[in-house]
């Protein structure tokens, strides 16, 4: 027999879902054997499979304790670049991920990931031990060629307490990007957006038609460029507001209105990208996540109500906004 004491981490969780983490080499169905067999003892008294835990509880298994390698004898490999940490404390990291970074591994052999950078910026610090059964996640994922805010829950709790707030569109997340095109200046677009997973591309239709999600985006017009001759046209820079939160929302939903962002080579228009790239050095669309605003939050994370968190875009970023309209200083 061994005790298992409960953190903060695993409270919160049914008795059956720790143990599928804990007992990583246990199918399904020896776990629930064990129950059966009253093998599973929570704080003394028999454990049922949905029991919640509660920090501080103890569990007892009445089987012989599983070897495992603790987690912090394995040492993390060190990244090629350190966080950009525009916020922290016991429970978040709010960083500012650069363009051409991924949020998280895709596919087996991804390294130096955000949560790669996230986990070693965590874990370096003398004292601090991983946990068996929670590693420190993303609440908020951006694509690989889009930058700035991520949020990184450190606990259990704070995940669940920010995603809650995700879900229930308590947090304000802005966006700054370039257009093609002149746009009025502010306004609300409704569509429904359909998503190919084979070909990782969004289509956008006016009407449902059974497949899509609805998608809902406001927008303000911060500034519009004087006519580019090359191009015979006018850009846009905008503010928008992701009130529904569907992959490639902001890309997709303007490219179907006629105004692609500049630099998107999925949704965009090679003209445009290629003189972007050339004259001004966009590798990747004008897209940056540039600001958080907590408004009705999850009472978990309470202490973070009325406060809002910008990031300054790359330099690159700036001086294109600067040549193109004018603006120093974003």
């Amino acid at each position: 027999m061994f005790e298992i004491k409960m953190t903060e981490n695993e409270s919160g969780q049914r008795v059956d879902r720790f143990l599928r983490k804990y007992l990583k080499d246990s199918t399904l169905g020896d776990i629930y054997k064990l129950f059966r067999k009253n093998k599973i003892k929570l704080n003394g008294k028999k454990a049922k499979e949905n029991q919640m835990l509660n920090e501080g509880d103890v569990l007892q298994l009445y089987i012989e304790k599983p070897e495992t390698e603790a987690k912090e004898d394995l040492p993390l490999p060190k990244p090629a670049k350190s966080l950009d940490v525009i916020f922290e404390d016991k429970n978040v990291i709010i960083v500012n991920k650069p363009a051409g970074l991924l949020t998280h591994p895709d596919k087996p052999g991804d390294t130096d990931t955000l949560i790669d950078r996230a986990l070693y910026h965590i874990y370096k610090k003398k004292g601090a031990e991983q946990s068996e059964t929670f590693s420190p996640a993303v609440c908020n994922r951006l694509d690989r060629n889009t930058g700035g805010i991520v949020i990184v829950a450190k606990n259990y709790k704070t995940l669940k307490a920010v995603n809650h707030t995700i879900r229930e569109r308590g947090m304000q997340k802005l966006y700054l990007c370039i257009v093609a095109g002149k746009m009025e200046k502010s306004g609300e677009i409704k569509a429904f957006l359909k998503k190919d997973e084979g070909r990782n591309i969004s289509s956008i239709r006016d009407t449902d038609e059974g497949e899509g999600k609805a998608i809902h985006t406001i927008f303000k017009t911060l500034a519009v460029s004087d006519t580019i001759t090359e191009l015979g046209m006018r850009f846009s820079l905008l503010e928008v507001e992701l009130v529904t939160g569907r992959s490639h929302q902001i890309r997709a939903h303007f490219a179907s209105l006629g105004h692609p962002l500049a630099g998107d080579m999925k949704y965009g228009d090679k003209y445009i990208n290629e003189y972007f790239r050339k004259y001004y050095g966009l590798k990747y669309q004008y897209l940056y996540a540039y600001k958080v605003a907590f408004q009705e939050v999850h009472q978990d994370i309470s202490y973070l109500k009325g406060k809002s968190f910008v990031c300054r875009l790359p330099a690159n970023d700036a001086k294109i906004a600067g040549k193109l309209f004018g603006m120093e200083g974003i």
